[in-house]
């Protein structure tokens, strides 16, 4: 992985600078549609036959065809003594003597007639005229290989694949990731075979919904929109009951004050590394945590892809979070301001190997940290919830994913 330098990232992240989400999308669109059309026509029929005709015209075989034809005449051919022959027989006594006479031939007049069959057919004309032509070159197969050739070296089509050939590096990028998982959330509620509706755990254990016993909130399956193709989990201000994870106790029953939404990806996508992104918008609402983040089997390492504790609408935050030999909780936190939390979607992504993490804003790297616990297979989770005393005015609050794109090297 190309890792950015730890100065790079921290005048992007000083300065804020990227590039905006729509004009990232675009670049991308475009450069992925180039890619597409360039992949389709390198395997067209047409652009076969070019690289067919290109070897052959590089081959040296052309020149060796003009060179031969440039040999061939019509004297000495056996055509020319056939002809020959049957003037000298034309001339002859035997052959003379028969035309006035007629009656019974002899093995000249055999001879003569059968060369006058030969010389008089249209196959011996077709092939005398051709002997004799000085344009035998435009009459063979070659020539017409090379019209084609140069008709499709012409075409502008096959000018701009070949360019891009010998300038691979454009293409670099997408080459080097290969599509794991995706969602755009094109359909009218949240596709299970991809997203699980609560904590792994709480699927894993007990096939339902749980919180922690000091969370405001209870999770629920009901805290979810799919609008315009663009997930919302909800956060609402409203009385239910649930289950709370005790470290103590288990779970436990407990009535919660507000209700929101969790999903994830445990039980059918794990990665030891790669990219992940989405696409996010969110409230900015005092009190609600919204978080997009990476576990594995244990509650710790987890990478905060983002999240969002603050009520400042300007700013993002990534997250990496271990434990120390101690015991105790190591966590690194870098913000990237110059955003519009609440009114623009941004694409927040992570890309990561068994050395590095690089955390990224629209594709521009804001915060990097050496992996210090790699080949961990991680899930992704998205969560919102309540953390402090929250303004219920302000509510609901959403966040919203437009869609989830996940990678992994080839």
């Amino acid at each position: 992985m190309a890792t950015p330098s730890k100065f790079k990232v921290f005048v992007n992240r000083l300065f804020g600078s990227f590039t905006e989400t729509e004009k990232v999308e675009a670049t991308r669109k475009a450069l992925q549609e180039e890619f597409d059309s360039f992949q389709e026509y390198q395997e067209s029929t047409e652009y076969s036959r070019f690289r067919e005709l290109d070897k052959w015209y590089k081959s040296g075989e052309l020149q060796r065809v003009k060179s031969e034809l440039k040999k061939i005449t019509y004297k000495g051919s056996p055509e020319h003594v056939a002809e020959k022959e049957y003037l000298k027989l034309s001339k002859s006594k035997e052959v003379k003597e028969w035309q006035k006479q007629g009656g019974a031939t002899n093995p000249v007049v055999d001879q003569f007639l059968n060369l006058q069959k030969q010389v008089e057919s249209d196959e011996f004309q077709k092939r005398k005229k051709y002997l004799l032509s000085k344009n035998k070159f435009e009459q063979s197969e070659a020539y017409a290989k090379l019209v084609e050739y140069k008709k499709l070296s012409a075409s502008q089509k096959i000018k701009w694949v070949t360019a891009l050939e010998k300038d691979s590096s454009k293409f670099n990028e997408l080459r080097r990731w290969k599509l794991e998982f995706f969602d755009d959330f094109n359909t009218n509620s949240i596709d299970h075979q991809k997203w699980l509706t609560k904590f792994f755990w709480g699927d894993a254990l007990i096939n339902k919904n749980y919180s922690f016993t000091n969370d405001k909130q209870n999770y629920t399956d009901k805290n979810f929109e799919i609008k315009n193709s663009i997930l919302r989990i909800v956060t609402r201000k409203e009385t239910s009951e649930g289950l709370g994870w005790d470290t103590k106790f288990g779970f436990v029953p407990k009535t919660f004050e507000y209700t929101s939404g969790v999903i994830n990806t445990g039980h059918v996508l794990r990665l030891t590394e790669g990219k992940v992104e989405a696409k996010i918008r969110l409230s900015c609402c005092p009190g609600v945590t919204h978080a997009f983040y990476l576990v594995g089997q244990t509650v710790l390492p987890e990478i905060d892809v983002f999240f969002k504790t603050d009520t400042k609408p300007n700013s993002f935050t990534g997250a990496y979070f271990t434990r120390k030999e101690n015991g105790k909780v190591s966590k690194s936190l870098s913000s990237i301001g110059g955003v519009k939390c609440s009114q623009n979607f941004y694409l927040l992504g992570v890309e990561w190997d068994k050395n590095y993490i690089v955390w990224t804003i629209n594709g521009t790297p804001y915060k990097v940290e050496k992996n210090l616990t790699p080949n961990i297979p991680m899930y992704l989770v998205f969560a919102s919830s309540v953390n402090s005393k929250i303004d219920d005015s302000k509510l609901p609050a959403y966040l919203e994913i437009d869609w989830v794109r996940c990678w992994t090297r080839q």
